[in-house]
């Protein structure tokens, strides 16, 4: 009857998801831009409505890599609305990469018990307008070529006028901005970085903050790729994230419900330090249609040791994907998953989870 339920609350939160592809050619072998009309439905914003684009430019001489740019933009029903702009860019025969992340949004959420026990009812909700940017600068200057290894900045920072009910006056829920800068050191030897069949990805990031609120953050993210048969391939990932300090609600460590443990609200789980393990399994089909069935893991806690004890939460499921452009073997995706046996998600995004 729970399941029936839940069932019965994904299908009335989902009105429909629209996919088109439009390319545009320049010449017989690159395409321009893909577009993707998208609209749905939740309690919290009514009817939502608007369209992603990615934009992508040929490599400059010297260069392998394309550089892109995705763009979703989404307006409510409540008049709430979010503009998210993803530019990745290779600069300088591929020396430099830019995978940066700008965003403006007026949007409403969910606020949950921290820790990893807490249910999925949330205990309060918020409004907030914020102004968001994380600009990475990754470079490979003095590395030799068959190395594949990069080292470079990051900066981050944040601006937020939050509207949250009577029960919430907690400095973390509080106004404000903040702003940081840190390091990152990468080793990408991966086939395709949209939809790889073979190879790794390392990296490990470190950011500390100042402004209205101090704290810093770490994060290691391990991946690994390796073909089956018949197109068929298995994608692994391993990350930890940690955030101490006076951290602000949004930056503790938890799933995010697209990328990492996919189908949760953002916010739920979250802690000091959280661990997430994903096993996927993914196989081109025919025309531009590509399948996945994957499983998900996950805990969080106060510290590390906290990460290894009680029951951890878990997902199963599988997903669709249409390529939007063939050759860089870039997909919109969607993903249904079964969340601790009870609980159904649905992710309607663009690219890989991971």
């Amino acid at each position: 009857m729970k399941l029936f339920k839940n069932l019965k609350a994904l299908f009335s939160a989902v009105a429909v998801s629209l996919v088109l592809n439009t390319a545009l050619h320049a010449d017989e072998d690159f395409q321009r831009f893909s577009a993707l009309p998208v609209a749905s439905y939740s309690e919290e914003t009514k009817i939502q409505y608007g369209a992603m684009l990615i934009l992508f430019f040929k490599p400059v001489e010297g260069g392998s890599h394309v550089s892109s740019v995705d763009v979703i933009a989404l307006g409510t029903q409540n008049k709430q609305y979010q503009f998210r702009t993803k530019p990745e860019l290779y600069l300088l025969q591929d020396h430099i990469h830019i995978p940066s992340i700008f965003k403006v949004s007026n949007w409403c959420g969910k606020i949950f018990e921290r820790g990893s026990a807490g249910s999925f009812d949330d205990i309060g909700s918020y409004d907030q307008v914020s102004l968001y940017a994380k600009v990475p600068i990754e470079m490979n200057f003095g590395i030799p070529g068959t190395l594949p290894f990069r080292y470079g900045i990051v900066g981050e920072t944040e601006y937020r006028d939050n509207s949250l009910n009577e029960d919430f006056n907690a400095k973390r829920f509080n106004d404000g901005y903040f702003a940081g800068g840190g390091y990152r050191l990468v080793s990408d030897l991966r086939d395709n970085k949209n939809w790889p069949t073979l190879g790794y990805y390392a990296s490990f990031e470190q950011i500390l903050y100042g402004g209205d609120f101090k704290f810093h953050t770490e994060e290691l993210d391990l991946r690994a790729y390796t073909p089956l048969f018949w197109t068929t391939s298995i994608a692994a990932a391993v990350l930890w994230k940690q955030s101490r300090g006076d951290v602000p609600f949004g930056y503790l460590a938890g799933p995010d419900g697209v990328e990492r443990f996919r189908g949760v609200d953002p916010g739920l789980w979250n802690d000091t330090q959280a661990l997430i393990a994903q096993l996927e399994f993914r196989k081109t089909l025919f025309w531009r249609l590509a399948g996945t069935i994957f499983g998900e893991w996950m805990q969080s806690g106060p510290h590390f040791g906290a990460l290894f004890r009680d029951d951890f939460h878990y997902a199963v499921g599988f997903g669709g994907r249409l390529a939007l452009n063939k050759s860089e073997k870039l997909h919109a995706r969607g993903d249904l998953s079964l969340i601790d046996g009870k609980h159904i998600g649905l992710t309607v995004y663009l690219r890989e989870a991971f």
